[in-house]
Parts: C-alpha cells; sequence; structure tokens
C-alpha cells in the first residue's frame, strides 16, 4: 500500500482494521497497491504483515543526473579560468570532474567524447602548486639579505683605481677624477711619495670617509656641505687584507640568500608556467565547443593560425634610417592589400616617424652631437578566424637614459568590412566586462609578481586594457613597464579565454559572428 503524505496516523491496529480503513482513506491518497506485470503476486501462504510500514516498499534510489558534453566543458571551464588554486573550490571543483570523466549515464545514453575525457585526464594528473609557500619564502631571502646588508654595508677598498690625479691641494691631498667622471678629495697621510698631476692610482688602497652632515644649530652652512666632493683616505694593505677578511663571511651568506632567492623565483617561474600549459591545453578543447565554432577554426592550432594571418598579412615593409651611428630609426610596417586597414596601420607608423624627427630637431642631427635617440618598432600578427586580423606593435625607444621605453600598439579588425574594433565592440556590457578583467588581472599579478603591484594600473578602465588582440580564442592584454609594476618587472601580459565563464555571456553579437561562434544565450 502507498501511503501520501496527508495521513501522518499511526496505524498499529490489526490487519483487519487496516482493510476496514482503506476506503475511507483512499480520498486523502492512499490507495490499494496493484502488482505491476513484471512483479509477480504475492503467494497465499505468504506471511501477512504486522504493520501498514512492513507494506510500505523500500525507497529506491534516485538515479544521479546525467551529464552532458556542454556541462562539463562548462564545469572545465570554471576550474581552470575562474577559480584560485589556493581555494578549496580548486579542488572540490577538480573531484567532481574526474567523477563525471568515469560516470554514466551521459545525456541520450552517450559516452563523453574523447576530446573531453583527455582533458580531464589533463586536470586529473595536475599537482596544484602552493605558490603562496614559494613567495613568502622567496620574500624570507630577500629580506634576510636586506637585513644583513643593512648591518654589514660593502667597504670598497678599491674605490679610486684607475682614478686621475688632478691637482695637488697640499702635502698629503689631492684632487682626483674618479672612473665615474665625479671628483673627490684624496688623502695620503701614509704615503711620502707625491702624486704626480696627470698620473693613474693604482694598487692603493682607500676607504671613503663618512660624508660631513650641515649643522644648522651651529650656523653651518647648509649648501656648501651638501655640494662637498666624496673624500678618501689611504690607508695600508694590512688594514685592507683585515678588511676584507672580516667582511668574507658576511658575502658568504649574501651569497647563499641570493642562491635561496633565485630558486625560489625558478620555483615560482615553473609553477606559472605549468599552470598556463593546464589552462591552454584544457581551453584549446573547450573553447571552440563552448562557443560552437566549427571545426575548421575550433581546432586549428598555432601553426594554422599563422598559416591563416600570413593569407591576410601579404607583406612586410621595412622602413629604415640612420643619421648618425646612436640616431636612427627601424620599423616594420605589415601589408594587407586592403586599403583601410593598411591606412591604419601606415598611420601609426608614420606618426612614430613623425615623432622620431621632432625629437632629433629638438637634439641636434650628426655625428657632432652624442645624444642617442634611437626608435625600434616591430610587429606581431594574430587572428581567430578568416574574417579577424590583430596585429600588435611593440616598440622601444633609447632618448639617452637609463633604460630604453618600451611600449606597445594594437589594432583589431574586423576583415571583411575593414573597420577597427576597440573594447566596446567585444562586449554587450563594457563596465561588467571591465570590471571582470580588473578582478583576473589582479589575480594573476598575485601569481607572477606576489601582488607587488601598482592597483591604478590594473583598476577598471578602458585605458587600463586598450592594449590587446584576439589570438585564437583567447583575448591577450599587455601592459607595458611601469603600468602594473617597476620597470624591473617589465612587461607583463594577461591571456583571458572568450569562454571564460563568466566573460563569455558579455561578449558582443558582433563580434561573435566574425569568430563564427554561435551567439550566447
Amino acid at each position: 500500500m502507498r501511503i501520501s503524505a496527508c495521513v501522518h496516523t499511526r496505524l498499529a491496529a490489526p490487519l483487519l482494521a487496516l482493510a476496514l480503513l482503506v476506503p475511507a482513506l483512499t480520498g486523502c491518497g492512499l490507495e490499494r497497491a496493484t502488482p505491476t506485470p513484471d512483479a509477480p503476486a504475492a503467494p497465499a501462504n505468504a506471511t501477512a504483515p504486522n504493520s501498514a510500514a512492513d507494506a510500505i516498499p523500500a525507497p529506491q534510489p534516485v538515479a544521479a543526473p546525467a551529464f552532458t558534453a556542454e556541462s562539463v566543458a562548462h564545469r572545465l571551464s570554471v576550474l581552470v579560468n575562474d577559480t584560485d588554486l589556493s581555494s578549496p573550490d580548486f579542488a572540490r571543483l577538480r573531484a567532481e570532474i574526474v567523477q563525471a570523466g568515469g560516470s554514466q549515464p551521459y545525456s541520450g545514453g552517450a559516452s563523453l567524447p574523447g576530446d573531453l575525457r583527455l582533458a580531464i585526464s589533463r586536470v586529473a594528473g595536475f599537482n596544484p602548486p602552493n605558490m603562496r609557500e614559494r613567495w613568502q619564502r622567496h620574500q624570507h631571502a630577500l629580506d634576510s639579505a636586506a637585513a644583513l646588508y643593512a648591518e654589514h654595508p660593502p667597504v670598497d677598498t678599491d674605490a679610486l683605481s684607475g682614478a686621475k690625479v688632478l691637482r695637488r691641494l697640499g702635502p698629503s691631498l689631492y684632487l682626483v677624477r674618479l672612473q665615474g667622471g665625479d671628483t673627490a678629495f684624496f688623502s695620503t697621510p701614509f704615503s711620502a711619495r707625491r702624486l704626480k698631476v696627470g698620473a693613474k692610482l693604482r694598487g692603493i688602497p682607500a676607504l671613503e670617509q663618512p660624508h660631513v652632515k650641515a649643522d644648522r644649530a651651529k650656523g653651518d652652512l647648509v649648501e656648501e656641505l651638501d655640494e662637498a666632493g666624496r673624500t678618501y683616505v689611504a690607508i695600508t694593505r694590512q688594514e685592507a687584507q683585515r678588511i676584507k677578511a672580516e667582511r668574507a663571511p658576511v658575502l658568504a651568506r649574501l651569497k647563499e640568500l641570493e642562491a635561496e632567492r633565485a630558486h625560489f623565483q625558478r620555483s615560482v617561474d615553473e609553477d606559472l608556467a605549468s599552470l598556463d600549459s593546464l589552462a591552454r591545453d584544457v581551453n584549446a578543447i573547450i573553447s571552440p565547443r563552448l562557443l560552437g565554432l566549427s571545426s575548421v577554426d575550433a581546432y586549428g592550432g598555432f601553426g594554422e593560425r599563422t598559416a591563416r594571418s600570413a593569407r591576410i598579412v601579404r607583406q612586410v615593409k621595412r622602413l629604415s634610417h640612420t643619421y648618425s651611428p646612436m640616431q636612427y630609426y627601424r620599423y616594420t610596417l605589415p601589408v594587407t592589400s586592403r586599403k583601410q586597414i593598411d591606412a591604419v596601420l601606415s598611420g601609426y607608423i608614420e606618426g612614430r616617424k613623425k615623432d622620431m624627427l621632432d625629437l632629433l630637431h629638438a637634439v641636434g642631427v650628426g655625428r657632432g652631437h652624442a645624444r642617442a635617440n634611437a626608435d625600434l618598432v616591430a610587429f606581431k600578427s594574430f587572428t581567430a578566424s578568416p574574417g579577424l586580423l590583430s596585429v600588435r606593435f611593440e616598440a622601444s625607444r633609447d632618448t639617452g637614459g637609463a633604460h630604453p621605453n618600451q611600449s606597445f600598439a594594437s589594432f583589431v579588425f574586423d576583415v571583411e568590412h575593414q573597420t577597427a574594433l576597440g573594447l566596446g565592440n567585444l562586449f554587450r556590457d563594457l563596465p561588467a566586462a571591465l570590471g571582470l578583467l580588473s578582478e583576473l588581472a589582479q589575480r594573476r599579478m598575485e601569481l607572477v609578481l606576489d601582488g607587488h603591484v601598482f592597483p591604478e594600473g590594473f583598476a577598471p578602465k578602458a585605458e587600463n586594457f586598450s592594449i590587446f588582440v584576439i589570438d585564437g580564442q583567447d583575448l591577450v592584454f599587455s601592459f607595458p613597464p611601469y603600468q602594473m609594476a617597476s620597470y624591473a618587472e617589465g612587461p607583463q601580459t594577461l591571456r583571458v579565454p572568450l569562454a571564460h565563464p563568466r566573460l563569455m555571456p558579455l561578449l558582443s553579437p558582433r563580434l561573435l559572428t566574425i569568430l563564427g561562434a554561435r551567439p550566447v544565450l
């Protein structure tokens, strides 16, 4: 017998009383059970149940929901593109995906496609690195080295090697020019030999004296003291050897700490390479499926994309001119034989050339001018479909400063209509897309730079993400030095799959049409 939810009364009466209650309770949802065709009727000599509970069949296990290839691909995308490695969600979601890879049934009774099984095996074999610990130990080595360096500052007893004597100021005092070009005072209390003007100092150990600090309370001439030259005093060879011997253990420890720091930096780089390899391999499988791309565009590897790009870029022009050994420009320009696209690309190069000529006009041109002014521009082209071309210019300009200035410029073209696409053409909701890109950039910089970044460089502003290309099924953003971090950290890159679970719904219909993808509902 089957009891519906409206019956809550405990039925413990004998079987006869229960039989009398059946007609009265049928309207509340209690009805007589009848044997199914596949289930034989109970034999006549079967033992009668003692209670209603004995008459209720045991609950059948609920079947697990059927997986679909698309749902598995979506879970893979969430795992590799939008789940923090250090989050408990990573391990939980990976376990669910691995379980799905060996579960049945799937929608329609079909087995999981081989490409998705390959992606699942790639995820199952991935060992998530503990990058937080790596960075902590890296920072500990840096901090220890800095503390040791501050406690035992370097002592250079050979600082005057190669210095030139400019003038004798007294019996044991000279004005010398250091190899770097600065002038300094040099006192030789232990030397009875007079140094000749114009001579170069060799093999004379010396120590720099502390710079005299101005005392305003005593009426010191502040500006004159601040501008006073450095002063060195000669020491004996025995004293120089003693100083080097005392510092030897400190130098050895600093060398060990630097080796530790380099080791952890390599570990971080290897972990990033492993993580990027996982994302690249899995996205190569799931992105075409989630975006609904055709098989030709879906599985085209780097070689095929490069060949398609070469078919669009028909020619490469090289423009150069040398004004002096330190003043020149070298440019490479892609040519597509499409008038409007080529006008945009050549316009960028002409702008660089004009800027270069203006700088040369300001500093002077020719061999008599030592001021450097060199400008170099190269390009890389990318494509994702026959109707989409991206070009990224990589420029370096040397104007005689401490280092060259590196910059980028990028253009993404709708080839059929010969129009450039900006961020606003890529997304339905640009503010929402910028918010997501800012979040992903911050997460990436936490992994790459341990969070030692300039927050304003990845703020959700269009200008921060204006340098981008579309490479296959990925959006690739480039950030020049000084935008995300210091110059020493170099340029940075953010690669975001178009099939990212939170980015894909924001893609514009125009972009999806050019890619040959199905509209995202």
